[in-house]
């Protein structure tokens, strides 16, 4: 009777040393595999200021990134991806630009936003960096544009403050798929 006891008693004990040992290795991969590379890949791209990143339950991966004054947002951009990719493989990942926007930036960006959007569907890149540029000007600020297969990159400065967007574009998104 008192070995059946023993019995049990030796088996939760080796269970709970087993999940322990499980949970701390766990803990000291995502420290040492992911959390450190991540952050120390992120932080060697120029432009980028800071940058964290959160885990949701789910196991989504949001990587916050501050920019600074960044020469080529399309490039940056691109570098911040890949360094996501490189280091979590296949796990997903969506990249939170932090900006030091204002006010006015936001709503010339919404002034904006309609001509991005119309030059994704019609792919008339040239007349959106004519009236985004056209706009911005009127507002006192500095627009800077990029195009690339996947996305249309927007920086608008004004002052010592700054807006990034990333507007994807729809059939780079159909040609991955394939």
């Amino acid at each position: 009777m008192n070995f059946k006891r023993d019995n049990r008693l030796a088996f939760v004990i080796a269970l709970a040393v087993t999940v322990a040992t499980l949970v701390a290795g766990q803990l000291l991969w995502q420290k040492y595999a992911v959390a450190r590379p991540l952050d120390s890949g992120l932080q060697g791209i120029a432009g980028v200021t800071a940058a964290s990143w959160d885990e949701s339950k789910n196991g989504d991966i949001t990587i916050n990134v501050t920019l600074g004054g960044v020469d080529n947002f399309a490039k940056t951009y691109g570098e911040i991806g890949e360094t996501a990719k490189t280091i979590l493989g296949k796990r997903p990942a969506r990249i939170n630009l932090v900006d030091s926007r204002t006010p006015e930036l936001e709503t010339l960006f919404h002034a904006v936003h309609f001509h991005l959007q119309e030059a994704v569907a019609t792919g008339n890149f040239s007349a959106m960096a004519e009236r985004v540029d056209a706009k911005a000007r009127a507002a006192g600020a500095d627009a800077t544009m990029y195009v690339d297969a996947r996305n249309v990159y927007l920086r608008l400065t004004r002052g010592g403050a700054s807006l990034y967007a990333v507007v994807p574009r729809p059939e780079a998104a159909a040609r991955e798929v394939k």
